[in-house]
């Protein structure tokens, strides 16, 4: 996403020099194209703030949502939001508007939409590091971990995460600092967590033989099974969280290694906003990757969007022009009325 800002300043110099923008190579995507890019945009602004606005919700009421994967989850969730309601929209915003791309009016706008896009990026990466670790931690140690990783421990890692971000996202907007920096500190975590992931798997398959072997009565086998299967399903969860997170960015790692910006400038603005959508999906697909692997988040959502319906149909129930009023109608959530 920072390539296109650190290729203002050249789109300056030949707007200077030439009569239209259009004529200099200045527009990155055709009209038809653009009607497309920002259709499909929309949509991911839809889905993406839907879900996980109901996932922080989600977390935020239930009692069933309180463990620190959880947090981290909704600590995520945030930064997915930050993408969909606010970077995105400028997003769809600065490829419509060659104001915003190339003139020096646009520069304040450039800056903000800049550090919302790092902020996110970096924030997005810590999150999925730090629930990584978490569950490294919940495998390796089980019986340390409700002492080592405690809620204040939790929320200090959040914090920390949201202040790497914002350094980041502050140093980057003001191009402090080189866009690769940012790039090369997102692979390097994400190819940590990847190889921490392949270690959680071997831990989680030894403990599990390690049970299958041990001469334990029934009962407790049983339970110490039941955990490890609870445990490694919420590593698998977050490893399919990994995994979309790797493959949406991928391309727009590669864009630069494949089309040279340099040497073809023209046909890399062609490819950039398509490649940069596609990682701009990743923020959409979070919440419905949660919804599919964890049965204890389908049901927390089913519960609240069941509220919610409730509450709906309980304040159009208690208008005093409806006729027939039947008091069975008022069993669920009556202070409304």
């Amino acid at each position: 996403m920072s390539i296109a800002e650190n290729s203002t300043t050249h789109e300056s110099r030949t707007l200077n020099n030439s009569e239209t923008g259009t004529e200099s190579g200045l527009t990155e995507l055709d009209p038809g194209s653009l009607v497309i890019f920002t259709t499909i945009c929309t949509l991911i602004i839809t889905f993406g703030c839907i879900g996980n606005l109901l996932v922080i919700l989600a977390v935020f009421k239930s009692e069933n949502l309180r463990s620190v994967p959880d947090f981290f989850i909704s600590s995520l969730a945030i930064s997915d939001v930050i993408v969909c309601l606010l970077y995105l929209p400028l997003t769809i915003l600065y490829y419509n508007n060659i104001t915003c791309r190339a003139s020096e009016e646009g520069y304040p706008f450039r800056v903000v939409r800049s550090f919302l896009g790092y902020c996110s990026l970096v924030a997005s990466v810590n999150n999925i590091f730090a629930v990584t670790v978490d569950r490294v931690i919940a495998i390796r140690f089980p019986l340390k971990y409700p002492s080592v990783v405690t809620l204040k421990t939790a929320l200090s890692a959040i914090i920390s995460v949201w202040i790497i971000a914002l350094m980041f996202g502050a140093v980057h907007a003001r191009e402090i600092i080189s866009r690769f920096v940012a790039l090369g500190y997102n692979f390097t975590l994400m190819l940590i967590t990847m190889i921490m992931y392949a270690y959680i798997f071997s831990i989680a398959r030894r403990q599990e033989n390690r049970v299958q072997t041990l001469s334990l009565p029934p009962r407790p086998q049983r339970r110490a099974m039941v955990r490890q299967k609870s445990e490694k399903k919420a590593a698998k969860t977050i490893f399919a969280i990994v995994g979309i997170y790797a493959l949406c960015w991928l391309p727009l790692l590669l864009l630069p290694l494949i089309v040279n910006p340099s040497k073809n400038p023209v046909l890399f603005k062609k490819c950039f906003p398509w490649v940069q959508m596609i990682s701009i999906c990743n923020s959409a697909l979070n919440p419905y990757v949660y919804c599919v692997r964890s049965h204890k988040y389908r049901r927390e959502l089913k519960k609240l969007l069941r509220i919610k319906m409730s509450e709906g149909n309980n304040h159009s129930s208690c208008d005093p022009n409806t006729e027939g009023n039947d008091h069975s109608k008022f069993a669920f959530n009556t202070t409304h009325c």
